[in-house]
């Protein structure tokens, strides 16, 4: 397992869940004893027991299977290893306050690795689109080829969406890291007119922003953050199928890194596949579903329910191992990933010219008009590919453009180099400004 994968897979343990639960109710008591609503000692014990440690989780899970409630038995076992003190944890406080608050600190936990991984990723692409600003491909529409880009420009296309999926992690943050600290029913009937300064104070101990009325029923920021996880996925997802279909064995533009050990197939000796790309489109797959199952969970009755509670929980577990998964062949993917130059430019010819057929049309439009150049072209590129004849040649033949254009003229004009438009300078341009932070 790699290091990313370890980080994100921590968070969403049954261990690091009971422990989060756990600094909850000790960030309860602490600032509860500030506000002399409970002893300072009282909070002191509370927090030296906090430690998940303390916990049989054996224990925990059959009471947890007794209970059907996943709280109560841990604060039960929380009690017993705290001792007298015990008698003040938990006051006021209902379940969904505990979980909630530690739900906005996992995924807090998990904003922070994924930024740190994309900023990473843009890097190396940004590096990429640098490196081949000048390496001219096939561009392609609906799978077929279309005009001549250059790779360091698709590169910069890629690092460029990739930022903006920086900036939505970057800007939702104060939308969706609201804590929650409310009772029963939300009114903080429980906190004797204090409700507001307790629930200010637990979300600054947290690291949360406190909200203006308890969100146990506005379940939009838990949506918001699984579709924010969505869109990454599709970012990545994008990107990976872009390099499946240029690895193919026909186009062999782009590879997966190879390295001793891998196995491409069972009974195939040469197939070295595009594994960490069909993984990664697998897992932005996973990411959209489970999106919109946390949308649906957005459907709570009056002030809350339990319709929600357990496969929110779940479904955000599985996103965060799905991500785990994605960012780590995300990062093998591109930071290993081979560049056939020659190939790029091989492929350039597969057409015979015929790719240069917008040029065509467009300088001889200058001479002749742009429909009636159109019609000319269009016959004579159409039976170029239909036929496999190299376009120059019908077109050197053909009395509308040959009286028009020298046979070096024409030529020059089916260069797929000349004709990449402001690619190269686009990409470079992007590199600059992403090294000035836009």
């Amino acid at each position: 397992m790699s290091t990313i994968e370890e980080r994100i897979s921590r968070i969403f343990t049954d261990e690091h869940r009971l422990q989060l639960w756990m600094d909850v109710e000790a960030a309860l008591a602490k600032c509860q004893a500030e506000m002399g609503i409970i002893p300072q000692q009282a909070a002191k014990d509370i927090a030296a027991k906090a430690d998940v440690a303390n916990i049989d989780m054996e224990e925990y899970r059959k009471k947890y299977i007794e209970a059907k409630q996943p709280l109560v038995p841990l604060l039960g076992l929380y009690r017993r290893a705290i001792g007298a003190s015990g008698e003040y944890l938990h006051v006021g406080a209902t379940t969904h306050d505990i979980v909630d608050m530690a739900k906005m600190v996992s995924l807090k936990e998990l904003w922070e690795i994924t930024t740190e991984v994309l900023k990473d990723l843009e890097c190396r692409i940004v590096k990429m689109a640098e490196d081949h600003a000048d390496t001219v491909m096939a561009g392609r529409t609906h799978n077929i080829q279309a005009l001549p880009i250059t790779f360091g420009w698709k590169a910069a296309v890629w690092a460029d969406e990739i930022h903006r999926d920086i900036e939505r992690l970057e800007t939702s943050k104060d939308r969706i890291f609201v804590g929650t600290f409310s009772g029963a029913a939300g009114t903080m009937a429980s906190f004797e007119g204090r409700g507001k300064e307790l629930e200010a104070k637990i979300s600054e101990e947290l690291g949360l922003k406190a909200p203006a009325f308890s969100w146990h029923a506005a379940r939009d920021r838990i949506a918001e953050a699984a579709c924010t996880l969505a869109i990454i996925g599709g970012t990545m997802g994008r990107i990976a199928q872009e390099v499946y279909l240029l690895m193919g064995t026909e186009v062999r533009e782009l590879a997966e890194g190879f390295r001793e050990g891998i196995v491409g197939s069972s009974t195939m000796p040469h197939k070295i596949n595009p594994i960490n790309c069909q993984h990664i489109i697998g897992d932005a797959r996973f990411l959209r579903y489970d999106a919109a199952h946390c949308i649906e969970c957005m459907a709570i009755d009056h002030e809350h329910n339990l319709v929600h509670f357990n496969d929110e929980r779940t479904t955000l577990e599985h996103m965060g191992l799905t991500m785990a998964d994605l960012l780590d062949r995300s990062m093998e993917m591109i930071s290993t990933l081979y560049v056939d130059k020659e190939r790029m430019r091989k492929n350039l010819d597969i057409l015979q010219g015929a790719m240069q057929s917008e040029h065509v049309m467009l300088e001889l439009g200058k001479k002749i008009g742009k429909m009636s150049a159109k019609d000319v072209i269009t016959e004579l590129a159409t039976k170029a590919v239909r036929e496999d004849i190299p376009l120059a040649q019908l077109l050197k033949a053909d009395e509308r453009v040959n009286c028009q254009f020298t046979e070096e003229e024409i030529d020059n004009l089916l260069d797929p180099v000349a004709y990449a438009g402001s690619a190269a300078d686009l990409a470079r341009e992007y590199v600059q400004m992403s090294r000035k932070g836009y």
